[in-house]
């Protein structure tokens, strides 16, 4: 019988591994095992962990299925598309894809930051089943810690927000950086963030201030609600690798064909992770009932599918075309000083739709 419960330490044990990957200074965390084969951080039994807590939830034929990972990822179809950034590179016109790999790191950075926010608790006063041996039993056990640190590194190492930048100053040969590419940015960093990062004004966080039942304590509504969102993020997260790794895999375009789409994969790798442990634990309590502070009680599809809508309607629509209109709007900046800037644009209008930015822009 596969192991269901472990220790803080144990969840966060790491693997033996004969090579670590670095980039100038820093050192960057997973590894490869003696035969080149990457490993994400943190790995050694979280991996395990997640797979039988999945196994369990399957032998007692519950649904496993909490979100439409297909629907997502139509939806965050990526801009520029593969062809415009290439077509972009090849003449020159570095500046907005830096942005865009940019941003992607300090987004990547804001997790840590958002997983920081929930508090420490004790699950199983809130439902009425067990949960002896689950994934929501060791969220607070080494899970979201560990998935925190993925995000944005631990003391000894660094972590998906610095493996970005690592990807970016190789493919397009160190860029240069200036203090506005952390400015007026399409999404708001999550309380509590200490970075240099700022919103526009125009952008909010996908947080509503709203309850949806009002008998579960707020806490709980509030945890579950955050994974429903990061999953959503993690989901849509898939479609941004799916274009770095083609675009930069071009030696036309990329000073790092090899390197760079080889660490996409392990960003990936080390994703799957949080998809797996997100998607369990949600289902696991949408399998469950859910103990209202009140006495009463709900069925956990209910509250789950409910939480799950709403993150669905807030992460969609506006959400994703300010992130369009933002890339875009730096293309059009650095074509405007670009001595070909207006043909170039005409291409990119053939090779793809282009987003319709605000007429105040």
């Amino acid at each position: 019988m596969s192991q269901l419960n472990y220790s803080f330490d144990e969840l966060m044990a790491e693997h033996d591994y004969a090579t670590k990957i670095c980039h100038k200074d820093k050192t960057l965390h997973g590894g490869l095992l003696a035969d080149g084969t990457y490993r994400p951080p943190r790995s050694l039994n979280r991996t395990p962990a997640i797979e039988a807590w999945w196994g369990r939830l399957k032998e007692k034929g519950h649904a496993v299925a909490v979100m439409d990972r297909d629907a997502i990822n139509r939806a965050n179809v990526f801009f520029p598309t593969v062809g415009q950034a290439k077509l972009l590179l090849a003449h020159g016109c570095k500046d907005a894809l830096t942005r865009i790999l940019t941003l992607i790191g300090v987004i990547e950075g804001f997790g840590n930051d958002g997983i920081r926010l929930l508090p420490e608790m004790d699950f199983s006063e809130h439902f009425v089943e067990s949960l002896d041996g689950t994934c929501i039993a060791h969220l607070h056990r080494g899970l979201l810690v560990a998935h925190g640190q993925d995000e944005a590194g631990s003391d000894k190492e660094y972590g998906h927000d610095e493996m970005w930048f690592a990807i970016r100053d190789r493919a397009l040969e160190d860029p240069t950086i200036t203090d506005d590419m952390f400015e007026n940015l399409p999404l708001a960093p999550p309380p509590g963030y200490q970075g240099k990062a700022k919103a526009a004004p125009e952008a909010t966080s996908v947080g509503s201030a709203s309850r949806l039942f009002e008998q579960l304590d707020p806490m709980v509504e509030l945890t579950f609600l955050a994974l429903a969102r990061i999953l959503h993020v993690e989901y849509g997260a898939y479609t941004t690798f799916k274009w770095a790794r083609e675009v930069l895999a071009d030696p036309e375009v990329s000073a790092a064909p090899e390197w760079a789409p080889a660490m996409v994969d392990n960003i990936q790798a080390d994703e799957d992770i949080h998809v797996r442990y997100l998607g369990c634990a949600l289902a696991e309590a949408r399998a469950r009932t859910f103990r209202g502070t009140d006495g009463s009680t709900l069925p956990g599809a209910v509250v789950i599918d409910r939480l799950v809508e709403a993150v669905c309607n807030a992460m969609g629509g506006e959400r994703i075309e300010r992130m369009k209109c933002y890339r875009y709007r730096h293309i059009v900046d650095e074509l405007a000083s670009h001595p070909r800037g207006d043909e170039i644009h005409r291409e990119l209008a053939k090779l793809g739709p282009l987003p319709s930015l605000p007429s105040a822009a």
